[in-house]
């Protein structure tokens, strides 16, 4: 019978945002040695600072990283859902290619300091490892008329009905767990 310890970690898989790597992870509060470490390919070329291509190099070299591609079926329902909760404009393609990375790797968290990401991980049920701010609350966006205070879904520029300019909204919901 092959007993197991309770001190060792268990090995866990995490996707990393590049705010992550801007924020010079790797963290041994999060991640282990025994961890999956994996970055969607896009993610490399919204790198662009000295230092975060040196952490970038600096994990490559420790051979940990997995790079990877979500699956089209992934990256469709992180769209969607992100259209549902009113991120879609606050998110980068690299973001929805984290996110949707996550959804490829069950129980996998998704290491990110990005707002817009951590909403829409809540709403996808993906846990969120963070490095310095963690959210409270989700949210719900919608834009809303100065003029005429109608309110959309969608961001737009104008209102079609009046021509004034939008502005952006939000209704708060707890986070669970």
């Amino acid at each position: 019978m092959i007993l197991m310890s309770k001190d060792k970690p268990e090995k866990r898989t995490y996707i990393i945002d590049s705010t992550a790597i801007m924020h010079f992870f790797p963290n041994d509060k999060i991640v282990n040695e025994d961890s999956n470490l994996i970055i969607p390919d896009i993610l490399k070329s919204e790198i662009k600072s000295f230092q975060a291509k040196a952490v970038l190099e600096v994990m490559d070299a420790d051979q940990r990283l997995v790079y990877t591609t979500p699956s089209e079926h992934s990256l469709i329902k992180v769209k969607k859902e992100a259209e549902s909760s009113g991120d879609i404009s606050s998110l980068s393609k690299a973001d929805v290619h984290v996110i949707a990375t996550a959804l490829d790797f069950p129980g996998a968290h998704v290491i990110s300091d990005d707002n817009a990401v951590q909403n829409l991980c809540s709403f996808l049920g993906i846990k969120v490892e963070t490095l310095s701010f963690k959210i409270k609350t989700r949210r719900v966006y919608f834009w809303k008329c100065i003029g005429c205070s109608n309110k959309f879904k969608e961001k737009i520029n104008v209102c079609p009905e009046c021509g004034n300019k939008l502005k952006r909204f939000y209704r708060k919901k707890k986070i669970k767990g």
